[in-house]
């Protein structure tokens, strides 16, 4: 059964003759272009295009490929071989997919026949064996064996009961499967063709400003009058009512019932109203399931949960518009825009169709059905369908109306029915309309009107809505006669001059198709369309994606649909702010993943310029082998319609460039076929599918894509499928970097390959996520919400907060990586000249202090836009040294609004202002940073005047001649400076200041542990907590991804890893399970143990010297893990210098990591205001740090972290600090400095093991400054976050922190005083 079967013609309905083409008598072109016009006669010969447009998928013909005027095919290097003999998937080394896919179909079968074929199987061999065993038992009774016989027929007494509860087991499976909701072989019925939107304007200029519109077509008001939205007004609307059942059968029982004359059982006081478009979880009705891989039943398919269905049913009224008339021919249709999974659609109590696809329109006519005043629209929404089995897609399972619900009226001659749009970069434009054949009204001519506007559309800031529509002349018109009995025309023109559209310069135009009767030179509009025109080629050649016949390199995203209130209901406004956000973080292209996104998201895309990777709704991620359904003839119409719709749907929009099959469905010919006809419907785009599948599935290599899109490479192996010689196709990362909580480390590696010119193969990818897939929940009647992940609404079947994976909060709140991807993705970057260098540093020289200055530098600036230059930018400088926050200066410069060239940076007005710097520099001397900075002029249409796009630092060191400069700076130490003694009981030393006005605790030590307890610089102790070494940290989501998960989804039994483990070996488990069982975790932290402690006097009265030798040993098995040798030399003026000395045993060496290697200690709330100098102002981590500049920086302990991951973790790092210090309001405070190795900090008023052990963030107490610890880590090494992927160990090993290494280093504590500078003490000491 095909998804197009028509309902049966009625009210003056006109079928449509999918064969039929038209003839148009020649008329005269515009002076500016060149216009072919061409059509033909009906005849037998049949329209090959418009075949391949309405024609059933099912029945497509797929041998022969058709060429398409609309452009010449790529090149392209995916073959065209069938994949149905055995013998192809042999010779292509892919032995494997014959027996994943060919052969286990029939032991795990997927539809109907393979599961009666089963079923036949298993019974004919049971009866065969109940046969065989009575013969048994009758040859015995014969022979006289009595005993035996009976035990042969008892025998075949058991047999015969298996098979008669195999029969009643298998039964219901079987006739439920004539069910449409479980046949994929029924995609739909009495759905409407898919076609492009339209608008169904009655005059030119409706469909002009209607083309400038978001939401075109689905608006409840003017300009256009024939497309009615059915959506509720507001959340207190109650025009949809809703009732949720059990299961199918009970929802299609009521329903049976609420259509009787007589009304009984209607209940009307158990509907409930429900807002439209929505999902019935998010409005208090059953429960939002999250799996990644997994599917929420148990995995049979096309069979479905039976009994536990939800099914919801939708009706409201609809009373007829008192100008649209019933009875003058006109045809009504309603359309749903969005319908999760699956739908039986009623008008007046009749159904009028049924349709799969939850994520593309299905529209169904009503003609027959429709009277004047009151009607009613019900909706049957099934919640499991078998097109649930190729949805699984790493979202949230959400039914219900989830898109716009639309009337329409088509009036008598409202003949449009679908058009295509090909416009080129070289200016030709190709259109092809199809029209209503044979007309209504006999003996009247009918003239198609095409014309090119040059509109001007202008989005407002504070709403989507508001849009500004400017007209603009007419660049081209032309019009055509269509004859009677003529379906289809095709109009040429080349168009001159013509401005381009990409992602850097989307120019748009508007395109109005009008259709008149009667005379041609005063036509009357009948009918009219319209759409927004980009003029742009995509081609593939030498092996790269080009783009008007340049290279572009893809800095893209995956995103999901998704609203953290409303789910998979996402607003025109949210749409808009999401394509901001990407563009103002450098990004220019977006993948759809993994279905088609709402309509008016190409639109907004085509306006603000991203490039869209459009993809097929079908992801079969949970399946065993994932191509099992990919490969069964019986889910080819499933496959085809979904595939082949979207192109249907999308064709018209500039920012589609590439066609996407879907994703992780494994291979098979099911995806052969779909790509033929894509090829057949367009053939001017690439088409992309990544398999999914490591061995047998393929990983972005197959065949049947013409880029190579393999998702979650390394590096290395990126560059591998860059620069191989088997393969010449494009290397386009479909998934990477996996942004999973606090993750993507490496990524700048990834962006050196991305930007390198040895890999002009390998043009970028699209990072994995956009946004963290968390579902808002209130938690009080004050305002206060967390984010819920899978398993918060009592789902038991989940995957926990593997939804929360994106680079953006719910609410879009940017995580701290969105400052890292926005700097590798910065459109301009500087390199300066070699003779400016020295070393890696900027050098500038000066000559004495009143003379001759070589201050400026040059620059090359490298512009990376494809298509734009600078014009639009403004340029500013500014020098930063290690001793203020402020800035020393900044000023403007000027780059060639080319793009390209040299740049001269002038710091002539510094030196002054750097001299008196030197004069009283420290003995550690002074750091000077050059920052670039580069502004949008102007408001863009996606960013304000100012915006920051571009930033980039240099290290600077200024050489001066004839200059006389201290060497160094130091700090004495006062005359009267205080006299120290000590003290020693059986677990302390105390270090006292004695002074006039007598003895007060300087340091407290534990004897015990070697531990610091109590630091008293001002008489007060400043510590909340011990001062110890720490190796453990919260585990972040990557430090808990390791074989072991992927273990649990391939062999989902206990004793499945710790088989692996004996066999393999552990070291590719996960880095928490390391820590856990090494005694690392902050499950058990390992104690500290001290065995001597020793206090030496150095200098009388003034320095002393205390010396722990420890064993740092496992908390459960007594383990010892490390040495720890702990020095502190206190002196006098307060300071205490703690030098450590760390030497794992041995006992540790195949520990992947150490998580950190440093310091901890908690400080009293009052020192809650932070000054450091180091990389900033946001998080960092040794493998994520490229976009962090080195600076002063103020910072308290809640704006430190990032608290908004969902999944609370590890957080807040700052790395290569020399420096920080803690005060409190009255100014005093301590410094803490680094030794000549720098160190990582982080100041947070959580714990780790508060961080570790909360799983949302309401387990953390709210805190405000002041009134909280200060939880303080200062690392001389931590471990990278990594981010390749988050369920595999991927930090990369520079960025390990290993455990057979002995590590030294040292902090100096020192007092401050409200006087005291702590950026120039820090160099002094």
């Amino acid at each position: 059964m095909s998804d197009q079967d028509p309902p049966a013609a009625s009210g003056g309905t006109v079928a449509v003759d999918p064969v039929a083409t038209c003839e148009s008598e020649p008329a005269e072109s515009n002076t500016m272009s060149k216009t072919n016009r061409s059509s033909t006669k009906n005849s037998k010969k049949k329209s090959i295009f418009l075949d391949r447009l309405f024609r059933p998928p099912l029945f497509v013909q797929t041998g022969e490929l058709q060429s398409d005027k609309f452009g010449s095919p790529l090149h392209t290097h995916a073959t065209d071989r069938s994949t149905f003999s055995p013998l192809y998937w042999t010779a292509n080394g892919n032995i494997q997919d014959l027996v994943y896919n060919d052969l286990l179909r029939f032991i795990l079968p997927t539809y109907s026949k393979t599961h009666w074929l089963k079923f036949g199987v298993v019974t004919t061999s049971q009866l065969l064996v109940m046969m065989w065993t009575f013969q048994q038992a009758f040859e015995l009774e014969a022979a006289g064996l009595e005993s035996q016989s009976k035990m042969w027929n008892a025998l075949g007494v058991i047999e015969f009961i298996f098979l008669l509860g195999w029969i009643a087991y298998i039964y219901p499976t079987l006739k439920a499967l004539k069910c449409d909701w479980m046949n994929p072989q029924i995609t739909g019925r009495h759905r409407k063709p898919m076609h492009v939107s339209l608008g169904m304007y009655s005059t030119r200029r409706q469909a002009r400003e209607g083309a400038c519109q978001w939401d075109l077509p689905a608006r409840p008001t003017l300009p256009n009058s024939n497309i009615w939205r059915l959506d509720s007004v507001s959340p207190n609307d109650k025009s949809w009512q809703f009732r949720l059942f059990q299961n199918v059968e009970q929802a299609l029982a009521f329903m049976g019932k609420t259509v009787g004359d007589d009304g009984e059982g209607r209940e009307e006081n158990k509907w409930n109203p429900i807002v439209v478009p929505g999902n019935w979880m998010r409005q208090g009705y059953d429960k939002p399931i999250y799996t990644n891989m997994k599917y929420p039943w148990t995995c049979q398919p096309p069979i479905i949960p039976i009994k536990e269905n939800p099914t919801g049913i939708y009706k409201r009224k609809v009373e007829i518009p008192a100008e649209w008339s019933v009875k003058d021919g006109s045809e009504y249709s309603i359309i749903l825009q969005g319908v999760e999974s699956a739908c039986y659609v009623y008008w007046n109590g009749k159904e009028i169709g049924f349709s799969k696809d939850s994520r593309l329109p299905c529209e169904f006519d009503v003609t027959p059905l429709i009277t004047r005043g009151t009607n009613e629209l019900t909706v049957i929404v099934i919640r499991w369908s078998d097109g649930s089995y190729v949805e699984d897609q790493d979202h949230w399972w959400l039914a219900g109306l989830h898109r716009s619900v639309e009337l329409v009226r088509r009036t008598p001659k409202a003949d449009i029915l679908q058009y295509f749009v090909h416009a080129k970069a070289s200016g030709e434009l190709d259109i092809q309309v199809y029209c209503r054949s044979p007309i209504q009204e006999k003996n009247q001519a009918r003239f198609l009107t095409v014309a090119l506007y040059e509109d001007g559309h202008v989005a407002s800031d504070d709403s989507v809505g508001k849009n500004v529509w400017k007209a603009g002349p007419c660049l081209w018109e032309d019009m055509v006669h269509v004859a009677e009995n003529v379906d289809s025309c095709s109009i040429s023109a080349r168009i001159a001059p013509i401005k381009q559209w990409t992602a850097e310069t989307p120019y748009l135009y508007t395109l109005v198709i009008s259709l008149a009767y009667d005379d041609p030179k005063e036509p009357r509009t009948v009918h009219a369309e319209s759409c927004r025109v980009g003029f742009r080629t995509m081609s593939i050649e030498n092996g790269q994606v080009h783009v008007n016949n340049r290279r572009i390199t893809v800095c893209g995203v995956n995103r999901h649909e998704h609203d953290p209130d409303n789910g998979k209901v996402v607003s025109i406004q949210s749409m808009k702010r999401d394509v901001c956000l990407l563009k103002q973080n450098n990004f220019n292209s977006v993948r759809t993943s993994h279905y088609p996104t709402h309509s008016a998201f190409y639109r907004i895309c085509d306006y603000y310029g991203l490039y869209v990777c459009d993809e097929a709704n079908i992801e079969t991620h949970g399946m065993k082998p994932m191509g099992r359904l990919a490969h069964c003839p019986g889910w080819e119409a499933c496959f085809v319609s979904r595939i082949t719709r979207l192109v249907q749907r999308d064709y018209n929009h500039a920012s589609v460039i590439f066609w996407s099959m879907g994703n992780e469905a494994g291979r098979g010919r099911n995806f052969v076929k779909a790509r033929r006809l894509v090829q057949q419907l367009d053939n001017s785009r690439p088409i992309v599918y990544e398999s999914g599948g490591a061995l047998a599935e393929g990983t972005g290599r197959t065949e049947i894509t013409d880029v190579v899109c393999s998702m979650y490479p390394s590096v290395p192996r990126t560059v591998d499928l860059a620069t191989r010689t088997d393969d010449d196709r494009p290397v386009i990362l479909c998934e990477y970097s996996h942004a999973m909580g606090n993750s993507n480390g490496n990524i700048n590696q990834y962006f050196h390959e991305f930007w390198s010119k040895d890999s002009p193969r390998l043009q970028g990818g699209f990072i994995w996520d956009m946004i963290d897939q968390g579902l808002r929940v209130p938690l009080n009647d004050k305002g206060d919400f967390y984010f819920a992940y899978g398993g918060d609404f009592g789902d038991t079947i989940n995957d926990k907060q593997f939804c929360i994976n994106g680079l953006f909060t719910p609410d879009r709140k940017p995580h701290p990586a969105v400052a890292e991807v926005k700097f590798l993705q910065q459109p301009v970057i500087f390199q300066p000249l070699e003779a400016y260098m020295d070393s890696k540093r900027l050098r500038v020289s000066v000559k004495g202090e009143k003379g001759q200055y070589d201050t400026c530098i040059r620059f090359v600036v490298l512009n990376r836009y494809t298509f734009k230059d600078l014009s639009n930018m403004v340029w500013s400088w500014q020098l930063i040294s290690n001793r203020s926050e402020a800035p020393i200066r900044r000023n403007s410069f000027q780059v060639p609004s080319s793009g390209h060239g040299d740049v001269e940076v002038d710091l002539s007005s510094v030196v002054s202002r750097v001299i008196q710097l030197e004069k009283t520099r420290p003995v550690g001397g002074n750091s000077y940073y050059l920052n670039l900075r580069g502004r949008l002029k102007e408001r863009t249409t996606w960013a304000a005047a100012g915006h920051l796009l571009i930033a980039q630092q240099f290290p600077l060191h200024f050489f001066f001649e004839q200059l006389e400069i201290p060497s160094k700076l130091t700090l004495s130490l006062p005359a009267n400076a205080p006299i120290l003694s000590t003290e020693l009981t059986d677990s302390l030393a105390t270090i006292f200041w004695r002074e006039q006005t007598g003895k007060k605790v300087l340091a407290v030590f534990d004897t015990n542990t070697g531990a610091l307890l109590s630091y008293c610089p001002q008489g007060d102790n400043v510590l909340e907590a011990p001062l110890v070494p720490n190796f453990t940290r919260a585990a972040t989501d990557n430090d808990r991804g390791g074989m072991e998960l992927i273990l649990d989804f391939m062999f989902p039994f206990s004793g499945a890893k710790d088989l692996y483990h004996s066999v393999v070996g552990g070291s590719d488990f996960s880095y928490f399970s390391h820590w856990s069982f090494s005694g690392l975790s902050q499950n058990s932290p390992p104690n500290l143990i001290c065995h001597s402690f020793v206090i030496t006097e150095i200098m009388v009265g003034l320095q002393y010297t205390c010396l722990a030798e420890c064993h740092v040993v496992h908390a459960v098995w007594g383990t010892i893990l490390m040495d720890a040798s702990i020095k502190y030399t206190v002196y006098a003026n307060g300071q205490i210098k703690i030098s450590q000395q760390i030497s794992p045993r041995r006992v540790l060496r195949r520990l992947a990591s150490f998580p950190r290697v440093g310091l901890s200690f908690q400080l009293v709330p009052s020192m809650f205001a932070i000054q450091y100098f180091g990389r900033g102002p946001g998080e960092n981590y040794p493998d994520r740090k490229t976009s962090s500049e080195m600076g002063v920086y103020s910072t308290s302990p809640t704006e430190m972290g990032f608290m908004d991951y969902i999944v609370p973790t590890e957080n807040g790092s700052r790395s290569d600090c020399e420096w920080v210090c803690f005060r409190s309001q009255s100014g005093d405070g301590v410094l803490v400095v680094a030794d000549k190795n720098g160190f990582s900090l982080s100041a947070l008023p959580y714990s780790a093991s508060q961080l570790d052990h909360a799983t949302h963030t309401y387990d953390l107490p709210p805190v405000e400054n002041g009134t909280s610890r200060i939880c303080v880590n200062i690392d001389h090494k931590i471990m990278g976050v990594g981010g390749d992927v988050s369920w595999y160990p991927t930090v990369y090993p520079e960025f390990l922190v290993s455990s057979t290494h002995t590590y030294e280093y040292s902090v100096l504590l020192r007092p401050l005083n409200k006087k005291d500078e702590a950026p120039l003490i820090a160099r002094s000491v």
